[in-house]
């Protein structure tokens, strides 16, 4: 591998991005809360009852989300989003030759100090390699008090005025994200086979050439995936992309000297899974800046 240009995946770690990809799945499934959808379903129904002109079903179909919500009120009383949706996407357009993204970095900067906002997110869109979940969350902190602003205006039969309310609180539920980079992913992939391959214990001394070369090469693999994350502007400026890279060239060092590795693995291995979970944190947007989703 050249210090410019990325190899192809190989096979296994194609294999690791799907098995992250379910994972993603799974936890994103599993945070989905069955009474903040039923609330927005029933908000739903209460406009369409007031669409047919209905407001006795639209009253009861807020009192049913009413309760919904008050009984994640008491679950949940320090949480201010409650997920409803979500969608797992593998979205890898980042260039793999090196050379290539540092151009598309600086038009970008270019484009955002030039207010060409459209033109900014086009070419960042070109530097993304991660799976990325977008989740719909209800906002417990405003939801529950748009429902009883309904509900009020309805008695008081002004069903224009809660209408609105209502369709407002729908558009404004909060989007999130978090995006788990591939570049890692296959850091890990390629230190895991590393691994896996190296000589333990007494066999480390008789660990033939080709062997080390091929152990060698497969953490020249991971260093170089660390450093594309870095430059994809994966948390960018986090010092543990440099302590990760200095661990993965003292192993290499230890290799060609024969030296023993399993504890230095087992700590690099560690350190890089705890970073790796670290750079996917949910993106939760600030109360200033919340993104919306029609629902």
């Amino acid at each position: 591998m050249n210090s410019t240009t990325l190899n192809q995946p190989n096979p296994q770690s194609q294999q690791e991005i799907e098995q992250e990809r379910q994972k993603a799945t799974n936890e994103a499934q599993s945070s989905l809360d069955q009474d903040a959808i039923a609330a927005i379903e029933e908000t739903r129904n209460a406009i369409n009852a007031l669409d047919q002109e209905n407001t006795q079903d639209s009253i009861q179909a807020l009192e049913r989300a009413t309760g919904k919500l008050d009984i994640l009120l008491a679950r949940y009383p320090e949480l201010a989003l409650v997920p409803v949706s979500t969608q797992i996407t593998i979205i890898d357009l980042a260039p793999r030759d090196f050379d290539l993204i540092e151009p598309i970095r600086d038009e970008a900067k270019r484009a955002v100090n030039e207010e060409d906002f459209p033109t900014g997110r086009a070419l960042l869109h070109n530097l993304v390699s991660e799976i990325r979940t977008s989740t719909v969350n209800l906002p417990l902190e405003t939801y529950p008090d748009a429902m009883k602003e309904a509900a009020r205006l309805l008695h008081q039969g002004r069903t224009d005025e809660a209408r609105a309310v209502m369709q407002l609180a729908l558009s404004t539920l909060v989007v999130t994200e978090q995006a788990r980079p591939i570049p890692l992913i296959n850091a890990l992939t390629e230190l895991a086979a590393a691994i896996a391959l190296a000589p333990q214990g007494q066999d480390q001394q008789n660990q033939d050439q080709q062997n080390r070369d091929q152990v060698l090469r497969l953490l020249e693999d991971a260093r170089t995936q660390l450093k594309l994350a870095r430059e994809l502007g994966y948390a960018r400026r986090d010092p543990e992309y440099k302590e990760l890279d200095r661990a993965i060239r003292d192993i290499e060092r230890q290799i060609r000297a024969k030296e023993k590795t399993e504890s230095p693995f087992a700590k690099l291995r560690e350190k890089f899974s705890s970073f790796f979970n670290r750079v996917s944190r949910v993106n939760r947007p600030s109360h200033e800046s919340q993104q919306t989703a029609n629902a």
